[in-house]
């Protein structure tokens, strides 16, 4: 089985591209916070690289930002490669099946605020009892 799921923090702006066949494939790395050590320093972040593709990448290059939370599950794949120096690297990166965007979503002045679909509006309002004029009829 080959499947990662990590939370973190957008390190910089994703960039999307698209491919010579017309695929949108959008990059950005996260940093996952490790917490911290005995003596209460923060330990070193990881960073890992994703990649989304099709409609994920459009969504993320949409959506995302620098410094947003997301949650990002899928694949690792791994790049061999030889650098510059003639020295062979690998790069691990996650092919996001699934992202999550986990920050609050922000309203800019400049904006309308978008409406969410009918459905959701409709869950986060509180339900209301209709009225009952049939109450008399009642046997208790």
């Amino acid at each position: 089985m080959n499947s990662w799921t990590g939370i973190g923090n957008l390190t910089d702006d994703p960039e999307m591209r698209y491919t010579e066949g017309g695929s949108a494939v959008t990059s950005f790395s996260i940093a996952i916070n490790n917490g911290k050590d005995k003596e209460g320093n923060d330990r070193p972040p990881t960073y890992i690289d994703v990649q989304a593709w099709e409609k994920l990448a459009e969504n993320c290059a949409e959506y995302l930002r620098k410094g947003k939370k997301v949650a990002v599950q899928g694949p690792i794949t791994v790049d061999k490669y030889t650098d510059r120096d003639d020295i062979k690297r690998v790069k691990f990166r996650i092919r996001a099946m699934n992202v999550e965007f986990l920050s609050p979503r922000e309203n800019r002045d400049d904006e309308e605020p978008r409406r969410r679909p009918t459905s959701e509006r409709a869950q986060s309002q509180p339900r209301r009892a209709a009225p009952r004029d049939d109450l008399d009829d009642l046997p208790f």
